[in-house]
């Protein structure tokens, strides 16, 4: 074969070559379909819940779906121009697959951020921390963390996350003394009666006490934080929901719904 043959036969075998690399990187570069578009399209933001989680989620007695996360499903839809529409009777551990299936564009169910399945769905800036915190009697100076605890009473509800932080602590500080107790509204009520210096408790417990005679100290000790989850290629949407909870925490729509659901007091 004479090198114009040669020649002539590599321009031949390269033209389909070409064709379909760059066929291939037409189908890698196309944009993958946003949940955003559909949600805007539609008019209509899907939400998987498990109505099950008071505060947070439940149906109340005249059979109304009410919460925490309700209205901030509601709002976060309004800012986004639609409705919000609940799917509501998935099991917790059914929301993820609700998402994976199409069924739901978000899931707000109270739902922890796991790194376990950060590989298939991402979550929004959180929106609550259900972490521990250390509540003291109103007006209480000189504890400002789990630190500041030497040679006083630590309330605890015993076998939680707070009880076992506690005793990390009780054998790092001089005279902390950890004091038992069945629930955490026992360890908060020790507050309140003076038996204990302080309780550490969830920090939803700690809110629906605190007022009038208890304070939560800012810090958290432990995190838990909850966040909105989507599926792992809906970046649009995500990016969406992040801005409205950024912008109602800005605005005190997120502070004025944790008043509304978790303090006691308004």
């Amino acid at each position: 074969m004479n090198d114009e043959s040669m020649i002539n036969e590599r321009r031949f075998l390269a033209g389909p070559l070409v064709i379909i690399s760059l066929t291939i990187l037409l189908i890698g570069c196309r944009s993958t379909p946003d949940g955003l578009d559909r949600v805007l399209e539609s008019g209509v933001l899907r939400v998987g819940m498990d109505a099950s989680f008071p505060p947070f989620e439940y149906v109340d007695e005249g059979r109304g779906l009410v919460g925490f996360d309700v209205d901030l499903a509601r709002e976060v839809a309004a800012r986004l121009g639609v409705e919000a529409q609940f799917v509501a009777n998935l099991p917790y551990d059914g929301l993820y697959d609700a998402l994976t299936a199409g069924r739901v564009d978000v899931a707000i169910s109270a739902l922890y951020v796991d790194p376990s399945r950060t590989a298939a769905f991402a979550y929004s800036a959180p929106y609550f921390d259900a972490g521990q915190v250390l509540v003291v009697a109103e007006g209480t100076e000189g504890i400002g963390g789990m630190e500041d605890l030497a040679g006083r009473v630590l309330a605890v509800e015993f076998g939680s996350e707070g009880d076992v932080v506690a005793r990390a602590w009780e054998r790092r500080l001089v005279g902390l003394l950890v004091l038992p107790c069945e629930t955490a509204d026992e360890a908060l009520a020790g507050v309140t009666e003076g038996e204990a210096d302080a309780a550490l408790v969830d920090h939803l417990s700690a809110l629906a006490w605190a007022g009038g005679r208890l304070q939560v100290v800012e810090e958290m000790v432990t995190e838990e934080p909850y966040a909105v989850a989507v599926r792992r290629e809906d970046r649009g949407l995500l990016r969406a929901v992040d801005e409205a909870l950024a912008d109602m925490e800005a605005d005190g729509t997120l502070a004025r719904l944790r008043r509304r659901w978790f303090s006691s007091t308004p």
